[in-house]
């Protein structure tokens, strides 16, 4: 039976390896169907970078997902509210131009120190036990502590935060699976609403050097972010910043620790520069996102027929970083390789603005781990088939325990 007979973005064996399914999309069904979603998904790289840079013919508003739109999605009340993942331009442009000042490479470039002092800390609290869960003692906090204090959240509530994200994601696969977000979901979503309600009107009053106070003050010639908007910006930063990077930390161990070869390269070489490049293979051979989201504006021709237009694709940005006509031998995990040209923080207008934050924390990570224990392996108690959770659209490890060789 053909692998793509029983494809099914719940399947557990699909979230656990979705490779082989991708490998027979890209040869046989390049442009395929997928019922639950009500979708199609595009598997090939040519075809990915094409849409991706394309927004005028592939826009990202209005975007059905098992045929529900996003005001249809949410538990929070925020379907309406655009955002930069929700929006095209202009406003697209007046959204990014405002939040993309915390981004700016010279800012996120000066958080280094900070972000090894906590990898540093966080690395030999947990190391310090025989085995540890790597997601719990840093994948996990990591990214989130160091989101929070962008946002200006207090330290106490940094778990929650962790939590809404758990939540968000959650809620996501229940809609798809049940057509609904579970009341516990529904609940912490909402929990999150007033937080941040609460902290937005707190810094408009009173602004600190925080983000919220830049988004909620505007400056610069830009417009601030109304209340709803700044809800929905800090859920587009737990959901897919923080993740993204807890992913990616966690993806980067799975990957070096089954291939031996990688992993002796960094042994001999810990430096920034190889550990930054055993992320950005990562990124391309396990990516924490595996698939976005467009809507055809008018008809359009892709490998594997013509897709009518108001028609819902699902780029699987996972399997264009495994196209062989772009990266040679792409199931070979290799450091030394070329990226250039990876898909898994997109391409174009909507290209992850918390990229080159990722893109220090992971490698920082990376490197303050390798340090303190060089030879790492899976501990007794790390189940052989990982928990990847509930969603098909965010891979990465819900806990990976680890132990000193």
């Amino acid at each position: 039976m053909s692998l793509l007979e029983r494809f099914d973005t719940l399947d557990p064996e699909v979230i656990r390896n979705p490779y082989p399914y991708f490998a027979e999309m890209r040869e046989k069904a390049p442009l395929f169907w997928i019922e639950r979603l009500q979708a199609h998904a595009v598997s090939r790289y040519e075809d990915a970078a094409y849409i991706l840079k394309n927004p005028a013919l592939f826009s990202s508003v209005d975007i059905r997902i098992a045929g529900k739109l996003p005001k249809d999605r949410s538990s929070l009340e925020l379907g309406s509210v655009s955002n930069l993942l929700s929006s095209d331009p202009p406003i697209h442009t007046r959204l990014r131009g405002l939040v993309s000042r915390a981004f700016v490479p010279k800012r996120i470039s000066e958080m280094e120190p900070r972000v090894r002092e906590l990898s540093k800390g966080l690395v030999a609290e947990m190391t310090a036990q025989g085995e540890f869960d790597l997601m719990d003692g840093l994948g996990t906090p990591l990214p989130v502590t160091i989101i929070a204090e962008m946002l200006g959240v207090e330290p106490s509530r940094r778990r929650d935060f962790k939590l809404w994200s758990d939540s968000l994601i959650e809620a996501g696969a229940e809609i798809i699976r049940d057509g609904k977000a579970s009341e516990k979901n529904i609940r912490l979503g909402q929990e999150m609403l007033a937080y941040m309600t609460e902290i937005a009107e707190k810094r408009r009053r009173e602004p600190r050097s925080d983000l919220i106070s830049m988004l909620v003050q505007g400056g610069e010639g830009a417009e601030p972010l109304t209340p709803k908007e700044v809800n929905s910006f800090a859920i587009l930063l737990l959901a897919a910043g923080n993740e993204t990077t807890t992913n990616l930390i966690g993806n980067s161990l799975v990957s070096l620790i089954r291939n031996p070869e990688a992993y002796e390269w960094l042994r001999r070489d810990p430096s920034i520069a190889a550990c930054a490049a055993v992320c950005e293979e990562t990124l391309r051979y396990d990516s924490p996102v595996l698939g976005l989201t467009r809507r055809t504006t008018q008809e359009v021709e892709l490998s594997g027929g013509k897709v009518p237009a108001d028609s819902t694709l699902v780029v699987l940005v996972a399997s264009a970083n495994h196209d062989a006509r772009k990266f040679p031998n792409p199931e070979r995990f290799d450091p030394q390789r070329d990226t250039t040209g990876l898909l898994s923080f997109g391409h174009g207008i909507h290209f992850c603005l918390g990229a080159p934050l990722s893109r220090l924390e992971a490698p920082v990570a990376l490197q303050e781990l390798t340090a303190r224990a060089p030879r790492l392996g899976f501990a007794q108690r790390q189940p052989e088939r990982i928990d990847y959770g509930m969603s098909f659209f965010l891979r990465g490890p819900r806990s990976l325990w680890l132990r000193k060789n």
